[in-house]
This record gives structure tokens, C-alpha cells and sequence, in this order.
């Protein structure tokens, strides 16, 4: 998926939070944009139920592991038979900055916003498209930043492509247009993310959007290489010991 070293620089950055050692702000090391599904095969009840996993997902994993504020930049997009961007990709630098984006995911789901999902098309699954759109969305994303940084899409869905342009094929274009990777998570037994191939990683599927939010929360923990806590323990404990032999010197 990521380069080893954007994983060695991840786990170092949170050990160093971990252990008191801080450092100057700098760019987002990685960009993730979340390409949810809202097509009509999804009832009320399951989307309401997929929108309450994102936002449950995301707060657990930011409280959980707060050196993340800073390094990560977040943007996201629903699609149908369409595509329509919800939240403009940005860096999420504090609470209020995350709050804005789980606030966005909730707002899809509101009464009041009808026709609701973003007022896309429902009659269709336009996975491919969502590609394409999500890859422009980072990429303008990273040019506008001046920086080289990891750029993931992150699509969920719990069907297969059936209109637009072909997902293997917009996967494929992505990577080659510097995406670092397209990955897929599947709910249900209709879900299809073979069509990632090589272009990232296909993290099977959910047996139900009950049981979406769990397979979800590890699968963004797995994009930003977010390290084990024995893991984390071990660096803690080396640069705790590197800072006292430091001070003995």
C-alpha cells in the first residue's frame, strides 16, 4: 500500500507524541478520500446505519490516536448513477476540523435534505466514475499543497459496477496518475471490489452494515499505518532509552 518509510515516519511520529517528544507542524503525510456508496440498493435504514459507521469509525480512531491531527488529510464523496463531493479535502489538524467532517457525513442522512446522499442519482452504481472523481479530487488536493504526499481513495459499497466508466480500468489510471493506491471494503454477499486488482488493497467485505463500522475503523487504521500498541510500546521505550543516554553524555 504506502511506501515503507511514509510507515516508519507514522509510527515514529506517534511514539514521539506518546513519550513527550514534540515537533514543528508540518504537511499532512497522507490523504485519504472516502468514496461511499448511496446508490438505491442501500434502504434508509442502511444508510443511516453506513453514516453512523463513519462517524463512529473516524472518532475512535483519532481519540484513540491523536498524533493523527496534523499528519492526515481527509476528503470524501458519495456516488449513484453520479457523483457528488461532500467534504473538500483537507487537512484535519484539530477537533473542530474533524467534527466538521463527521458533520458532513451525518448531513447526508438528514430529513431535510431531500432528496438526501448528497442529491445524487440512486438508480445506478457508478463505481468507476467515483474513481475518476475521488483521483481528481486528491490530485488537485496534493498540487495545491506543493508537497509529495500518499494519496489513498477508499471506496466501500455493497454492490458491483453496473454504469460510467469501468472501476479495474479507473483503478489502473489512478495509480499511473500518482494515487498510491484505490482500496475497497464490500458490505454484504452482493459486494464486488475484485476490481481493485493490483491497484490496491481489496479488503473483502462486511457480512452487514451491522457489522460495517468494526471492518471499517480497521481498515482506515490499516491506511494510515497505524501501529499496533506492542509496537508502539517498544519505539517508546527505544527513544525514551536514546533520550537518556543523550543526557548521560
Amino acid at each position: 500500500m504506502k511506501p515503507i518509510k511514509h510507515a516508519v515516519k507514522s509510527i515514529l511520529a506517534t511514539a514521539l507524541l506518546a513519550v513527550g517528544v514534540s515537533g514543528a507542524q508540518a504537511a499532512p503525510t497522507t490523504a485519504l478520500y472516502l468514496t461511499m456508496d448511496g446508490s438505491g440498493s442501500i434502504t434508509a435504514a442502511q444508510f443511516t446505519t453506513q453514516v453512523t459507521s463513519y462517524v463512529t469509525a473516524l472518532n475512535n480512531i483519532f481519540t484513540a490516536t491523536p498524533s493523527l491531527f496534523g499528519q492526515v488529510a481527509i476528503g470524501g464523496g458519495i456516488f449513484g448513477a453520479d457523483f457528488s463531493e461532500f467534504f473538500a479535502t483537507q487537512e484535519i489538524t484539530n477537533a473542530a476540523a474533524l467534527t466538521s467532517l463527521t458533520t458532513a457525513i451525518s448531513n447526508l442522512d438528514l430529513p431535510a435534505n431531500n432528496p438526501g446522499r448528497g442529491g445524487i442519482n440512486q438508480g445506478g452504481t457508478a463505481i468507476g466514475d467515483a474513481v475518476n472523481a475521488s483521483a481528481s479530487a486528491l490530485l488537485a488536493y496534493e498540487q495545491a499543497l506543493q508537497v509529495d504526499i500518499d494519496l489513498l481513495i477508499d471506496v466501500t459499497t455493497d454492490g458491483q459496477n453496473n454504469t460510467g466508466a469501468n472501476p479495474a480500468t479507473a483503478a489502473g489510471n489512478a495509480v499511473q496518475s500518482s494515487i498510491n493506491s484505490v482500496n475497497c471494503l464490500g458490505i454484504g454477499a452482493s459486494a464486488n471490489c475484485s476490481w481493485v486488482g493490483t491497484n490496491g488493497t481489496n479488503f473483502g467485505s462486511a457480512p452487514s452494515f451491522q457489522e460495517f463500522q468494526a471492518a471499517l475503523e480497521g481498515k482506515i487504521k490499516q491506511e494510515f499505518d497505524i501501529p499496533e500498541p506492542g509496537t508502539l510500546a517498544i519505539l517508546g521505550l527505544g527513544l525514551l532509552g536514546m533520550v537518556a543516554s543523550r543526557r548521560k553524555q
